[in-house]
């Protein structure tokens, strides 16, 4: 998944009479808000990859100010934002052994960094996956972009895991393998992604207890 994809979502606050704000002001201040830096954090299990990506905003207006006060803009805004991650994870051709899998998106949510003026956003997502003991292979092709801000994403594979082979495409992204089973991917503004992604690596023959293949 590239963490290049803008993406928001929806929180908690204390109440805001909408009736004061005009769509037109709520139109502007959304398009105010520019991401400055991104994370995602990948889980891998032997039926299922879960991640989790975190989206950091300045909102030099207040846009969330508002959104985080109503709870029908929580509403619209969740829905809105919601449908919009999964439009951009649908243009994406995840591969993983072979077999064509569909990444859902199954939660976004918002808070405030610490102060006004900054938000993270949070979407997870999850998908069944044909994984299996021994050597197992995901894919991942997408559209090439530049990289407007930085961005880390972590791969976390079960313990006893080992990383084989990585290849990030043509891009400029960098990337390490710690301990053998994390895989940590770094993407700074001004380059470019590759466009695509592959990960090889080998699950333990003996799963975790609560982590038997089918």
């Amino acid at each position: 998944m590239s963490l290049r994809r803008r993406g928001l979502g929806r929180g908690r606050g204390g109440r805001v009479d909408r009736r004061l704000v005009s769509r037109e002001w709520l139109e502007e201040a959304s398009e105010a808000v520019e991401p400055v830096h991104g994370q995602g954090f990948f889980y891998v299990g032997y039926r299922y990859i879960s991640y989790y990506l975190v989206f950091d905003y300045v909102d030099p207006l207040g846009y969330y100010d508002v959104v985080l006060g109503d709870e029908k803009l929580f509403e619209e805004e969740t829905a809105k934002l919601a449908y919009n991650m999964q439009e951009l994870v649908d243009q994406e051709k995840v591969i993983v052994n072979g077999e064509k899998v569909r990444p859902r998106v199954v939660m976004v949510d918002i808070g405030r960094r610490g102060r006004r003026g900054r938000v993270f956003i949070v979407f997870a997502l999850r998908f069944q996956a044909p994984l299996r003991p021994g050597v197992n292979v995901y894919e991942n092709y997408y559209d090439v972009e530049d990289i407007d801000y930085d961005y880390e994403a972590y791969w976390v594979f079960p313990p006893g895991s080992r990383i084989l082979e990585v290849d990030m495409g043509s891009g400029t992204e960098d990337w390490d393998v710690v301990g053998g089973n994390v895989l940590a991917i770094y993407g700074r503004r001004g380059g470019r992604t590759g466009g695509y992604e592959k990960i090889v690596f080998r699950l333990p023959e003996e799963p975790p207890p609560g982590e038997q293949p089918e």
